[in-house]
């Protein structure tokens, strides 16, 4: 039987593989065109995605050295921080976008089989940032690439 972790992992990296095909169907220099979704390039959605994985990474870190507080500060800023990684994807030439993207999914990967306990709450927080997150803007890559 497979542990909560492994299949978690693999179940990440099957819908990786797909996100990562979809991808390449579009050409690099297609990467800053806009319209992969409205107002956004391939680039800024990419940047969006590694930055979530980013707050993954750090969540997961948390959650290793027993410091994590799940707390609903009130406000939802998703808005604002979904903006600030557009913002900081148009400074950046389309290789560095890439190699950030492959970064950030190791870290989040590293730090998911560096868990004590794979707990619900950090099975939710590994799932809608990883996974669930590829399996959204999939349609949008498929879409583009057209």
């Amino acid at each position: 039987m497979m542990d909560l972790r492994s299949e978690h992992a693999d179940r990440e990296a099957h819908i990786w593989d797909g996100f990562e095909q979809a991808l390449a169907t579009i050409p690099r220099d297609r990467w800053d065109e806009q319209g992969v979704i409205p107002e956004w390039s391939v680039k800024e959605m990419l940047w969006h995605v590694a930055g979530w994985l980013d707050d993954c990474s750090m969540h997961l870190e948390q959650m290793i050295a027993g410091t994590f507080e799940d707390v609903d500060e009130g406000e939802d800023d998703t808005d604002d921080r979904n903006a600030a990684f557009a913002a900081a994807a148009r400074g950046m030439d389309v290789d560095s976008v890439w190699a950030g993207v492959l970064a950030a999914r190791e870290r989040a990967r590293q730090r998911w089989f560096e868990l004590p306990d794979a707990t619900d709450r950090a099975v939710e927080e590994f799932a809608s940032e990883t996974y669930q997150h590829y399996k959204e803007h999939l349609p949008d890559l498929e879409k583009f690439s057209e």
